[in-house]
């Protein structure tokens, strides 16, 4: 009976808690990854992905290892290559760097002389041909190792926007760990913070053939920051932390825009009149472009969508002036403001004008890349295209934390298609999602009623030991 009871609360886990499985999914691809000893890798995703998922937001997108196991991942943006950045190495002044010896003349102070330190830093430095005292809080632990520079931007470098990262070059050096201050002065006596206690690493596990190297800091957004002068600390309870090379800063002249996927739309019918394009599925469009096939045309046309394939009618998007004014290939663009627009079918309805051949019409949509988890279980299977699946996707703040930026992990690339499950798992209805609860009720019920029974067999046996014990 024991046995019975645990087995039903078994199979009713499992049907309650039930993993994703390869098996689920329509579409499957091989992933090649481009850093094998990389702790993530990045995907941008295909057509056949946007067109083959059956949801608009990617909800049905997976990563599965080798075991079948799902893969923690992230759904991020793909933004453009910005060519106006500025980035330039600034003059690094060491003031301290006591990693070595601190630490030992700090034990060799009596109680007295360590009191009677200073709690501000003073460090005296000849900066273009001047002698100039800079003074600082002194927050560095006593018994940890601590470095301490100057920053200087140089003079010709002329700013349009403020700065939004530093990288540091440092020396060679495994296995580190310490935490970065920056601090910012136009006039190197008042200095304020512009970040603090700034994860910075070098790390090697060579047992698994992963490391991971974060040198960077991002400065916080909303800030004004084009000062000439900055400090950086840098601190560490236990390790040593490696002497600094190079340092460079970036200013970005504009902000990043998202970037995006075209997806070319099916001519499906087109007369004189109008034309009927439709994509493989409903997509979040953002922009569209019109190329007319006749050179040196002007068509005025009304366009027109529909949101998917339920949707019985046309919704006007509006009026339009098309030109093709030389024999150049142009297309003309039609932006989707403030976001983007759900779409199946489009038509293009001429006005006072005839259409000799039907325009090419291109879709835009954002594009979207995949980072996921790529340290252990590898080869990785990319899947997609479920009804049954849910959103899954974790934030790229969550799948990455604070140590490392998007922009730098590796890219990987799709290889070979895989099959995968059969075509039913794209079409599962309402039906047999009523079904599936309804078989779990009843398990539940059959559990309970079991669970009960099985404790009125217990007390009955313990009623009938106590009458013969009496």
């Amino acid at each position: 009976m024991k046995k019975i009871l645990l087995s039903s609360l078994l199979l009713i886990s499992g049907l309650s808690h039930a993993a994703d499985k390869t098996n689920q999914y329509a579409y499957g691809a091989m992933i090649k990854l481009s850093d094998s000893e990389s702790m993530y890798n990045r995907i941008d995703l295909t057509s056949d992905i946007y067109t083959q998922s059956l949801s608009s937001t990617l909800d049905d997108v997976r990563v599965f290892n080798q075991k079948g196991q799902p893969v923690p991942f992230a759904l991020v943006n793909v933004y453009q290559q910005n060519d106006e950045n500025q980035t330039f190495p600034v003059t690094v002044y060491t003031l301290d760097n006591n990693q070595q010896t601190d630490k030992n003349n700090h034990e060799e102070l009596d109680e007295e002389e360590q009191k009677n330190q200073s709690p501000v830093g003073m460090y005296n430095i000849n900066i273009n041909n001047k002698n100039v005292q800079i003074n600082l809080d002194n927050t560095n632990k006593p018994d940890g190792y601590h470095a301490t520079y100057l920053l200087q931007i140089p003079s010709v470098i002329k700013l349009e926007q403020p700065f939004s990262r530093l990288s540091i070059d440092f020396d060679k050096m495994q296995n580190w760990q310490a935490t970065a201050k920056l601090l910012y002065s136009n006039n190197l006596k008042t200095w304020q913070t512009a970040i603090d206690d700034v994860p910075i690493m070098s790390l090697t596990d060579n047992n698994n053939n992963q490391s991971l190297n974060v040198n960077t800091i991002d400065l916080p957004s909303g800030m004004n920051f084009k000062s000439t002068y900055w400090i950086l600390q840098l601190n560490s309870d236990k390790q040593l932390v490696p002497s600094i090379k190079t340092v460079k800063f970036t200013s970005i002249k504009s902000a990043p825009l998202r970037s995006l996927f075209p997806i070319d739309l099916n001519l499906i019918s087109a007369d004189e009149q109008e034309a009927i394009y439709q994509l493989p599925t409903s997509l979040p469009i953002k922009e569209l472009t019109i190329q007319l096939q006749n050179k040196r045309t002007v068509l005025p046309a009304s366009v027109f969508y529909k949101t998917s394939d339920n949707d019985k009618t046309w919704h006007k998007l509006d009026d339009y002036i098309f030109r093709s004014i030389n024999d150049t290939n142009q297309s003309q663009t039609i932006s989707i403001n403030n976001s983007t627009l759900n779409i199946k079918q489009l038509k293009i309805e001429a006005i006072n004008a005839s259409l000799d051949k039907a325009p090419y019409v291109t879709a835009y949509l954002y594009k979207m890349s995949i980072i996921f988890n790529s340290a252990n279980n590898g080869p990785f299977i990319l899947a997609w295209g479920s009804a049954k699946a849910k959103p899954a996707s974790l934030s790229e703040k969550a799948l990455l934390s604070d140590t490392t930026s998007a922009q730098d992990v590796p890219e990987a690339h799709l290889g070979d298609k895989v099959k995968l499950g059969n075509k039913e798992v794209l079409s599962q209805t309402d039906d047999d999602l009523s079904k599936s609860s309804s078989l779990s009720k009843w398990l539940i019920w059959g559990v309970l009623i079991a669970g009960a029974l099985f404790l009125m067999l217990l007390a009955l046996k313990l009623l009938k030991e106590v009458k013969k014990a009496e």
